[in-house]
């Protein structure tokens, strides 16, 4: 009968040293609500952040619908979903046009950059500045410096 008593001290014993081994249940909770939600990046967002730092020469911000984009581009297949543009109040040329383009995936941003660069190659004179960030596109006529297209770039990245 000790002897029982023995094996089961024992295994009352392992069971509640491995117990201690276990997850923290309320330390991992407590990390789980210390992570800051994602935030979903729209254009509207990325238009937002750049007018904090540069808005004193954005000038006539648009937002691109189906029935004005000029492109005809918006919600087709593999183009951007959401779009918005703007003018530079430092340039002479009334049509600057700077713009935020947002995509559904990375893939078909890729294609739409490597896209606007061939153009660009191949027409000197449309010349823009073009980054890219995951899903989406900042592009930044080129009638702009290239240290005034990278203030609108660096805020972008």
């Amino acid at each position: 009968m000790k002897r029982h008593i023995k094996i089961l001290t024992l295994c009352l014993l392992a069971l509640i040293l491995l117990a201690g081994c276990g997850t923290n249940t309320v330390a991992s909770n407590s990390k789980k609500a210390k992570a800051k939600p994602k935030i979903k990046v729209t254009a509207q967002l990325v238009v937002n952040k750049l007018k904090e730092k540069e808005g004193q020469y954005m000038t006539n911000i648009s937002t691109v619908t189906a029935e004005n984009d000029p492109n005809k581009l918006l919600g087709r297949p593999n183009q951007y979903t959401e779009k918005i543009t703007w003018s530079d109040s430092r340039s002479q040329n009334s049509n600057v046009d700077c713009s935020i383009e947002l995509f559904k995936n990375k893939a078909d941003a890729d294609s739409r950059k490597k896209y606007l660069e061939t153009v660009i190659k191949s027409m000197p004179m449309l010349t823009q500045y073009i980054e890219q960030k995951n899903n989406v596109l900042i592009r930044v006529d080129g009638v702009l410096t290239p240290s005034q297209a990278n203030e609108y770039i660096n805020v972008f990245k």
